[in-house]
């Protein structure tokens, strides 16, 4: 009984739709449909923070998943299951609220698109609903580029996006759980709505920082969680500014599947500096190598190469599906030693001279 009651509540797609559901389909089909030619959107929206007394924690994943099916009907894209956890630290003081580091929430992004790039595609685009996120997907783009992955994203402070909302705003100040997000969720799920807790709220006009419902120093407090006008929310402003922000989304996928993918950079001398056989203090061995401009590690006589191999996330600083490196240089700038993570054990290792 219980996993028909969990097959009952399957999401049924709109046979309308061009875009095809990567968790709708199986492995075999994806071998099908995941090229170079592929455009992969992949929707961000916090599935657990706060959006007033009269929102749902998921309200940025519902529009995600609203924004995403408005997409599904017009282009013929692969859409993944909405990436539900991010960077949202602003709101962590109510309660329900989640948020990833930084460092976290980036390179989540970042190894999603490069599992799916490991098939073909090099064309991403990330219907990102949210601020704190922003920063985040930049700093994924700028490590993607440089291994010849395309990754765009939508953002809500490009004039053509902020127009959009402008047209139906009916106060000009907003900023969360506002007219626009109440107006959003009223159009797509009106039963998760309670507009009798809706209020309007401009106590953080001018400020900037966390916000916290009881007062907390250095802290701004807002008590309902809510930043503009969520009173004035109405479900036809939702199908209406969904309806723009889509038309929007749209024409950026359009871009990202015609232009130009960035360069590979070719780190293969830079590399050269890290390769050799390494021990530890028990005398196990880590081999690094190189090939078409990548490494490759043997860790303890176990070959992974043609299954992980290592990317490089910061200066000196790789990580795999299961070996993270931070390779270390001495005073001359050569490298001499490695710390090293794999899977939970952490240890250090020397190079051997040659």
């Amino acid at each position: 009984m219980l996993c028909l009651s969990f097959g009952g509540t399957a999401q049924q797609r709109n046979p309308a739709n061009k875009a095809i559901y990567l968790e709708d389909i199986s492995w075999t089909e994806a071998q099908k449909i995941l090229h170079s030619e592929t455009v992969v959107v992949i929707p961000l929206g916090a599935a657990a923070k706060e959006h007033g007394p009269h929102l749902p924690l998921a309200t940025d994943f519902l529009q995600a998943e609203g924004l995403a099916k408005r997409v599904a009907l017009e282009k013929k894209v692969v859409i993944t299951p909405v990436v539900s956890y991010g960077f949202y630290p602003a709101f962590l003081k109510y309660p329900g609220s989640t948020s990833t580091t930084f460092a976290t929430a980036t390179n989540m992004v970042v190894e999603i698109v490069r599992s799916l790039a490991g098939y073909g595609p090099r064309r991403f685009y990330i219907i990102n609903v949210g601020v704190s996120t922003t920063p985040t997907l930049e700093t994924a783009a700028k490590t993607l580029a440089e291994e010849g992955i395309l990754l765009y994203y939508s953002r809500y402070d490009r004039p053509a996006f902020d127009k959009a909302e402008a047209r139906i705003r009916t106060k000009a100040y907003s900023g969360h759980a506002d007219e626009l997000e109440t107006s959003n969720v009223l159009s797509l799920r009106p039963d998760l709505v309670d507009m009798r807790k809706a209020v309007n709220d401009s106590s953080m006009k001018g400020k900037s920082g966390n916000m916290t419902p009881v007062m907390i120093e250095t802290g701004n407090l807002n008590t309902s969680g809510i930043n503009g006008y969520a009173a004035l929310g109405t479900k036809e402003k939702g199908q209406k500014n969904m309806d723009s922000f889509a038309h929007e989304l749209m024409k950026e996928i359009d871009s990202v599947a015609t232009c130009a993918l960035p360069l590979m950079k070719d780190r293969s001398a830079e590399y050269a500096s890290y390769e050799g056989t390494y021990e530890d203090a028990t005398g196990k061995k880590l081999e690094i190598s190189q090939k078409d401009n990548t490494l490759h590690f043997i860790w303890n006589g176990r070959d992974t190469r043609n299954f992980f191999h290592l990317y490089q996330d910061a200066p000196d600083y790789f990580s795999s599906m299961n070996m993270n490196i931070l390779f270390v240089k001495n005073e001359s700038g050569a490298v001499n030693k490695a710390w090293c993570q794999f899977r939970g054990e952490r240890f250090w290792v020397t190079k051997a001279q040659k």
